[in-house]
């Protein structure tokens, strides 16, 4: 308690003393201001006079000749308002004409600072007393004064001032004030403001505050006092019973009053507890091995189940669970889960994950008879389920562990059915996914360390005209293992494209290719898909390249023709960036399953290239020539560039050329090759 007032005391103090610095800080940015806006207020007088002067003309001679100049008026501007306001206001130059206003040292000092800082606005200081100048504390402010165009006809060189001016000044103030050129510091307006003012007006509100704070303190401590008493006493209470009931595991009701509505609430808390703890122990066993939606027992019991014994396992999984859940909503879903645990109610079902099931076999069942009966289980499955409005067909997948009978292995036969594209899958064939899986691992492998090893590299098979001379050569993608072996694309492309290195492999095969043809004359093609085009990497990487490649017009992109890319609009927008740089677009592989001549159209290609399947049997396919025939009659009608791949003899190049294709590739003419 005694040490709470001290250290309650030693804030009391510290609080004052910030108060009276923040109330001093206040008050002096208060008067600081009123000093700025006294000097802006001059300041826009000597600029209208400034402007207005020239047009006035002085005739009573009682009158000073340069009354109504800027310096003269707003001198005797200030001289009324020291007279009235108890404010020290004067106009001071380092090379002033009348005498009386010579500065003083801080007024020099000031001068000086906003001549060695010339966008400085303004100066203030605290100054002590002086015995020259002012005897007394005060506020000094100080505002630059800039010789502006006005400014030069009293105060520019002496044979551009005009002479009866020039006259007038010698005759007063004599030779002095001359020469300066525009922009220059003329002098301040000075302003100074008693501190003893100050020093009141923060003394009276400190006061103030501080026996307002005093007041409150003492309140404070009282109170705290009398709080702090009941405060103990209820902690006391809480305390007793925790350590005389809880702890000794007596869950009985905690009775005693409180003083304080907090330490009530504590108190139902605690009673609260102690009827959850009856409760949680009651449903703990429930909560950890029952499923709270089906009722089902759930995984964990289902391990401990299978650690009694072997029986065969079926995992039940609903097909895109997420998409009937998206679609119909969370409160439908959940239904439909109910439902399939009641078809599921005359089984030894277990509650896996959220939709996914277990069904234990106790009985001896060998395996055709297991197949069936998993047959019949997907039949009762999937009949509809019939909520609300809604009648919704549902389709399961089912795995199997029947010759080793462990839930991991059940899991690997649910997975296969989804490579294998089948309802039901044993284990032992999720054996040879997992061998396939592994080659899938042993090229991931050799992806890596030949991107980390820039062995990634493009190979270029030339693109003949019908002259039989060289075009443009394509980029093809090869891999060069650590043997030094070149490996196709046909071995590695479709792993790459389920990882993140795929886009790795087509950013080295840009590069190269750009490095390649930098400082030759041939065009050059590079193939890029639907997935290149919807990369912001790939597609800010390719237009940098671009950007830095000195004839971009000589570069073709060859885009796979899909169906995914007549889905994508960020594809069809990043071509028609390609085509701002004068790139041509070419659709690879035309006629291989998905031939779309609006899509041609839409996509602004520049060219096709029909697919090698349509062109190694044209000489004997009667149905390949007419559809070989039939794009290039449609190529020739857009002005459209044909080229044909797979060429791979002479008679084949001959009968393409009389149907009119305009560019030829294939073996008949070359392979790929690393060099050209």
């Amino acid at each position: 308690m005694i040490k709470s007032f001290i250290f309650s005391g030693v804030g009391l103090f510290v609080l004052l003393f910030i108060l009276y610095k923040s109330i001093t800080s206040f008050v002096i940015d208060q008067e600081v201001q009123k000093a700025r806006l006294l000097a802006h207020t001059l300041v826009y007088t000597r600029e209208y006079l400034a402007q207005e002067a020239p047009f006035v003309e002085i005739k009573n001679k009682k009158f000073h000749p340069f009354s109504l100049t800027p310096a003269y008026a707003v001198g005797q501007i200030a001289k009324i308002i020291e007279k009235n306001e108890n404010i020290y206001v004067k106009q001071t130059s380092d090379r002033y004409r009348n005498p009386k206003n010579k500065p003083n040292i801080h007024e020099l000092e000031a001068i000086e600072y906003f001549k060695i800082h010339p966008n400085a606005k303004e100066f203030f200081q605290i100054h002590q007393g002086h015995k020259d100048y002012i005897k007394y504390e005060h506020l000094f402010y100080a505002y630059p004064l800039k010789v502006k165009q006005s400014c030069l006809k009293c105060h520019g060189p002496k044979n551009e001032v005009p002479k009866p001016i020039l006259q007038k000044l010698e005759k007063y103030y004599g030779d002095r004030a001359f020469g300066y050129k525009l922009g220059d510091i003329r002098g301040i307006i000075s302003i100074k403001i008693p501190f003893n003012e100050i020093t009141n007006k923060v003394d009276f509100l400190f006061l103030k505050l501080s026996f307002v704070l005093l007041f409150l303190y003492l309140l404070g401590i009282v109170i705290f006092m009398r709080i702090n008493n009941l405060i103990f006493k209820d902690i006391k209470s809480i305390n007793s019973y925790l350590q005389e009931k809880l702890s000794k595991n007596i869950y009985r009701p905690f009775k005693e009053p409180m003083n304080f509505y907090e330490f009530d609430i504590i108190k139902k808390e605690i009673n609260n507890t102690v009827n959850s703890l009856k409760n949680y122990q009651k449903n703990l066993y429930k909560s950890l091995y029952y499923n709270e939606l089906t009722g089902l027992p759930n995984r964990k019991k289902l391990m401990k189940v299978i650690q009694k014994g072997e029986y065969p396992i079926i995992l039940f999984d609903i097909d895109s669970f997420k998409e009937i859940n998206y679609f119909y909503g969370e409160e439908v879903a959940d239904e439909i889960i109910k439902q399939v645990a009641k078809r599921l109610e005359d089984q030894r079902a277990f509650h896996i994950k959220i939709d996914e099931f277990a069904v234990l076999k106790y009985k001896k069942m060998d395996k055709d008879e297991i197949y069936e009966f998993t047959k019949r289980m997907l039949k009762k499955l999937e009949e509809p389920y019939e909520i609300g409005d809604y009648s919704i067909i549902i389709k399961f997948r089912a795995g199997i562990a029947y010759t080793h009978r462990t839930f991991m292995r059940a899991l690997s036969a649910l997975d296969a059915t989804r490579f294998l594209n089948k309802d039901i899958a044993f284990c032992s064939e999720a054996e040879r996914i997992r061998d396939s899986y592994q080659e899938h691992l042993i090229w991931l492998r050799k992806l890596k360390v030949a991107i980390e090893n820039k062995k990634i590299v493009p190979f270029f098979q030339p693109i003949m005209n019908r002259d039989a001379k060289v075009c443009k050569y394509e980029a093809l993608v090869r891999l060069i293992d650590e043997n030094g072996e070149v490996i196709s694309p046909y071995f590695f492309l479709d792993v790459a494209k389920k990882s993140r290195l795929y886009f790795e492999i087509t950013k080295q095969v840009i590069e190269k290719s750009f490095e390649k043809f930098h400082d030759l004359d041939y065009e050059f093609s590079i193939n890029l898909s639907t997935l290149d085009m919807e990369s912001d990497v790939i597609k800010e990487f390719i237009l940098e390249k671009l950007s830095n490649f000195r004839d971009p017009e000589r570069v073709s992109f060859e885009i796979v023709e899909s169906e995914d890319i007549n889905n994508s609009q960020s594809a069809y927008e990043f071509i028609k960036e390609l085509q701002k740089f004068g790139c041509k677009i070419l659709i690879d592989d035309f006629g291989s399953g998905y031939a779309n001549f609006d899509y041609l159209l839409s996509l602004g290609a520049n060219g096709l290239k029909i697919d090698g399947s349509l062109i190694k049997n044209i000489l004997e396919d009667e149905n390949s020539q007419i559809i070989v025939r039939t794009i290039v009659n449609f190529a020739k009608e857009v002005n459209m560039q044909v080229i044909a791949e797979f060429v791979e003899n002479e008679e084949t190049f001959e009968y393409l050329k009389a149907l009119g294709v305009d560019c030829f590739q294939g073996y008949y003419f070359s392979p790929p090759k690393d060099d050209l």
